[in-house]
């Protein structure tokens, strides 16, 4: 292919598994108590869970601009003559603003920039989308253009076990975390318009689930959807009842299982669930992929 695909970690997928498929991967830093780690390289789930229950402060950043500019080098010195480059949702992270301004200034015409306007498996089914379109010869255009019919054609539920790591990621102020934390309230996260927003608060993590699952598997249809049951050290008695409610609601074999964005979960914090659901990549499931 003239055109290589390229993405950030945010899709959370092994690096093995892209490698097969000659995809490209940026990996994002994630700093723990003032010391960087790369995501996925050098440091994984265990690891990050390990320092937020023992109260380590988690946060990330954008990497330097030296080294985006390097990484996109080193795929043009290769002999490709477009990337076509997805990040991270830009209203959760300025990171797909910095890397147009790359686009720009050191590689105008050949470097594009997509917005997923996700994160996780919508963002990694847009990457196999792209994939399979480049590998098919479609124009730049042409991607760009079959990407932006479905960004929207989603949904994403996330419920963090507590208020800790959203109070210290400041996104709530610690009066009301501290309240939340003393009466066991978790916030219901939803992406909406691309952006992680609290719909509302629970008590109940099983009964909230299932209470969206019978909200949303009529408007996705797991025909035409992947459905994606994610959790970062969740508690295994919540994760095994979705299971079940899921593989009663939805059928055997009707979703697959996976863990949260190592980004999301610095937000979020350890005990997050989450589900995912995702247009399918020209009908097939993302797990033929994965395999």
């Amino acid at each position: 292919m003239k055109t290589i695909i390229s993405t950030d970690t945010s899709c959370l997928v092994n690096y093995e598994v892209l490698k097969k498929y000659d995809i490209s991967v940026f990996a994002l830093n994630v700093i723990v108590d003032g010391e960087e780690f790369l995501d996925g390289i050098t440091i994984d789930q265990p690891t990050l869970r390990d320092a937020m229950r023992s109260g380590k402060y988690i946060k990330t950043s954008t990497p330097p601009l030296g080294e985006i500019i390097e990484y996109f080098e080193n795929l043009f010195a290769k002999g490709y003559e477009r990337i076509i480059h997805f990040t991270i949702s830009s209203k959760l992270s300025s990171m797909y603003e910095l890397f147009c301004n790359v686009a720009k200034q050191h590689f105008e015409g050949k470097l594009f920039i997509v917005d997923s306007y996700a994160i996780s498996s919508i963002m990694l089914s847009q990457v196999f989308l792209a994939y399979d379109m480049a590998k098919e010869d479609a124009s730049t255009e042409e991607i760009l253009a079959k990407l932006a019919e479905r960004k929207m054609d989603s949904h994403v539920v996330f419920i963090p076990e507590n208020l800790t790591a959203l109070k210290k990621g400041g996104r709530i102020s610690p009066a009301v975390a501290l309240i939340g934390n003393v009466l066991g309230i978790k916030p219901v996260i939803l992406l909406k318009d691309g952006a992680l927003e609290k719909e509302g608060t629970t008590k109940h993590v099983k009964r909230t689930f299932v209470e969206t699952l019978d909200v949303v598997k009529g408007q996705y249809p797991t025909t035409e959807y992947d459905y994606n049951l994610v959790n970062f050290d969740g508690k295994a008695d919540a994760v095994d009842y979705i299971v079940s409610m899921l593989n009663e609601k939805l059928g055997e074999g009707a979703f697959f299982q996976g863990v949260v964005p190592i980004n999301v979960c610095a937000h979020c914090g350890p005990g997050t669930i989450g589900l995912i659901i995702s247009k399918k990549i020209n009908g097939k499931s993302i797990q033929e992929y994965l395999i």
